[in-house]
């Protein structure tokens, strides 16, 4: 089994890179990492996109072939001025098929006490043709900078944290089983049903 964790945010040695490297040494299974940093040479190409080459938007093949044979996502979103990054959001509009049927994770990253709206904005808006299936529950890392930082935890914040980031990653792992045999079904019809709705 293959889980990927996406790291939604594009500036360097981010806190959202932080979280998603920390939430990666959790599971147990086979892990990738991607950053919408690594990912886009530049946003939206509406041209290739209506060429129905979409996927030459990204600078590496590979990714799109191990976000196909990946079982599971963990999604780290940070916040940005109330939003998740439009490169995070870019990632939905060119990968489709690949992420779709697969449970995913959200775990949001706030520098304060936000971190709820990119939780909302994604729960709301990018599943629909993609069909990725968040699970019900998320996490947020508020005040980041001071999280995850040390082997062990520094504060009860820290250690609530990781606790909760230990449940999440079992339960996705979890859903990530059940839901091969969604795939497996040979149901899915992304020919006659290519949208969402």
């Amino acid at each position: 089994m293959l889980i990927s964790v996406i790291v939604g945010s594009s500036r360097e040695n981010s806190q959202s890179e932080k979280v998603a490297k920390y939430v990666q040494t959790l599971l147990s299974c086979d892990t990738s990492l991607h950053s919408v940093r690594d990912l886009f040479p530049k946003f939206w190409d509406h041209e290739a996109f209506e060429d129905k080459k979409a996927s030459e938007v990204l600078q590496n093949q590979a990714v799109l072939q191990d976000f196909a044979a990946a079982d599971g996502f963990i999604v780290v979103v940070p916040e940005w001025n109330g939003m998740a990054p439009p490169a995070l959001k870019n990632l939905f509009i060119v990968c489709n098929k690949e992420l779709a049927h697969k449970p995913a994770l959200i775990v949001s990253v706030s520098a304060g006490m936000g971190g709820s709206y990119p939780i909302v904005e994604l729960r709301m808006s990018s599943y629909k043709n993609s069909r990725i299936c968040y699970l019900p529950d998320h996490a947020i890392v508020r005040h980041a900078e001071q999280m995850l930082n040390e082997a062990e935890p520094q504060n009860s914040d820290d250690t609530r944290i990781r606790e909760k980031l230990v449940y999440l990653v079992k339960m996705l792992e979890v859903y990530a089983i059940a839901f091969q045999s969604i795939r497996a079904s040979g149901v899915a019809d992304f020919v006659t049903h290519p949208n969402g709705m």
